[in-house]
């Protein structure tokens, strides 16, 4: 029996079909196996717990911190995947600027980084100070939405029971949108102004950084992670956050490996499923079934068959109501959500909507030149359901639909 009904919230922050859009899936659904592994869904663990389990963070420097990030593989958590050693070394011998925790998760099918943050702050903080430490820098910055009132709090809660550190560790509420988490835009928004995406830059250190002075920011996860590494612990499990059409949609910790399969198993999918999403709106569209539910959900594993991993989330799209209506929703929702600060975003990702209304191929007419990535990557996403769905929005284009009247 399916899991949903029609006209039920199925996608996190996106109405479709009618339906309301559904919350965003933080809650942790069962302690992990590793990050999480002592966490309890409703409650923190306090500096105290927090010590006993992991002890007394090592204070290496920035060689050794690099060294150890490079040997355990250690990437940005957040959706790019770019190696963590190779921003802590693009910063050597500069004067650091604040060390920044980006936990704006615009990402709404993504709830990792909140379930961290409420549930294992010190590991986040932990991490960050590490490398504030490494690179010299004074301060931590821990950038989060403003109306995410819990996340401020448990934040602001630690950062009371650490006391004095030689590291100042400030929260920075912002604004929620998709791409306010984007790098440039988190220094944009703590610069004073609007936050908005700065035209792309590399490596993703920032050179001119807050106020003049170069920065480094990475994902909650990332700097998670970055704690665990220090004290030399193997980093053998994968965070995901399932939603959609499952029975409980939230994040789980799993070891490295779960199959995609498995893990819609584990959140109570929809025996019926269309299709399945992973990384999230800017993901891949796979089609349900035997070979999809095989792949192992991990960063490497997926990158293998050309598949994006993104933040971890894993979304599944039911059969009813109609698959191409659930794409259209995704489309029209991320054409709203970008800056409309260059015409690839404006009028490249319009023309590739109109593309899907005429049940065509989507077109590229954005090439790479949008301030930032996300007109491409949008377009890459529009392009991956459109190959999948082709039937469907064919019909759709000729005033037809099999699935949802």
């Amino acid at each position: 029996m399916s899991v949903i009904t029609r006209h039920a919230p199925l996608l996190p922050g996106i109405p479709v079909a009618g339906a309301p859009a559904a919350p965003r899936p933080d809650q942790l659904l069962a302690p992990g196996s590793l990050l999480l592994a002592h966490a309890r869904p409703g409650w923190a663990i306090d500096l105290p717990r927090h010590q006993a389990i992991w002890g007394p963070l090592p204070e290496p420097d920035l060689h050794a911190l690099s060294t150890t990030a490079e040997q355990m593989g250690l990437v940005g958590h957040g959706g790019a995947g770019f190696p963590t050693w190779r921003k802590l070394r693009s910063m050597a011998g500069d004067e650091a600027g604040p060390v920044i925790v980006n936990g704006s998760e615009g990402e709404t099918a993504s709830g990792k980084d909140t379930v961290l943050l409420t549930h294992v702050p010190h590991l986040v903080l932990d991490g960050a100070v590490a490398a504030a430490r490494a690179l010299g820098s004074r301060q931590v910055i821990v950038r989060v939405p403003e109306v995410r009132t819990r996340v401020i709090g448990a934040l602001r809660a630690a950062i009371a029971e650490r006391g004095c550190e030689s590291v100042r560790i400030d929260v920075a509420p912002g604004p929620e949108t998709f791409i306010a988490g984007e790098a440039t835009a988190v220094i944009s928004a703590l610069e004073g102004k609007q936050a908005l995406p700065a035209p792309q830059t590399k490596p993703p250190t920032m050179r001119a950084g807050v106020r003049r002075r170069p920065v480094l920011l990475s994902n909650v996860e990332t700097f998670a992670r970055l704690a665990l590494a220090a004290r030399g612990c193997r980093l053998t499990s994968t965070l995901v956050t399932v939603s959609g059409a499952v029975g409980t949609p939230g994040v789980m910790e799993v070891p490295t490996g779960t199959t995609i399969g498995e893990l819609l198993e584990m959140a109570g999918a929809d025996p019926y499923l269309a299709a399945v999403i992973t990384g999230g709106w800017h993901g891949s569209w796979l089609a349900a079934g035997s070979v999809t539910y095989g792949l192992p959900f991990s960063r490497s594993a997926l990158k293998g068959h050309g598949v994006h991993f993104g933040a971890g989330a894993l979304i599944a799209i039911p059969a009813d109501p109609c698959p191409a209506l659930v794409l259209e929703a995704i489309a029209d929702y991320l054409l709203g959500a970008g800056a409309g600060q260059c015409p690839p975003c404006v009028l490249g990702l319009a023309a590739a909507r109109q593309d899907l209304q005429r049940g065509e191929p989507v077109r590229d007419r954005v090439q790479g030149r949008g301030l930032c990535a996300h007109p491409t990557a949008t377009l890459a996403a529009l392009q991956s359901g459109q190959r999948l769905l082709a039937g469907e929005l064919a019909a759709h284009a000729h005033g037809r639909c099999e699935v949802t009247p």
